[in-house]
């Protein structure tokens, strides 16, 4: 199944795969049986070369999976920095909550980074809000 083929490169960070299966003409925002996108797994796991390529092929940066997370909330609550302001430069809705009423704010603050809570509360003050 390509679907789970390009999810899974997603994860793991093969960059190549997910060219030559959207190339092939499988969509950006294809999704496993949780609603996660590629998008959602690569933000998940720090591949920043993934998530530009996704984006730049019409990935939706605000889509929730069924728990209610997104992209830019495991970006942050993995610290990965440059994803999330990637995907915040690309209009990811900073302030969604997840099914436990957790944000990307809060997982920041839980581990304590302070560069990502600067990040997120710059997003705060200029970014679209839920």
């Amino acid at each position: 199944m390509k679907e789970k083929e390009l999810l899974d490169a997603a994860e793991s960070g093969d960059l190549s795969i997910i060219r030559n299966l959207i190339d092939d003409g499988l969509s950006a925002n294809t999704m496993d049986e949780h609603n996660r996108s590629a998008l959602l797994k690569a933000s998940k796991h720090g591949h920043k070369d993934i998530v530009e390529y996704l984006l730049e092929q019409g990935a939706d940066v605000n889509h929730r999976d069924n728990r209610g997370t997104t992209p830019v909330y495991w970006a942050a609550s993995r610290g990965h920095k440059d994803i999330a302001s990637l995907l915040i430069e690309n209009g990811a809705v900073v302030n969604y909550s997840d099914d436990r009423r957790w944000t990307a704010m809060d997982h920041a603050k839980s581990n304590g980074d302070k560069e990502m809570i600067a990040i997120l509360e710059e997003a705060l003050t200029t970014s679209k809000i839920a």
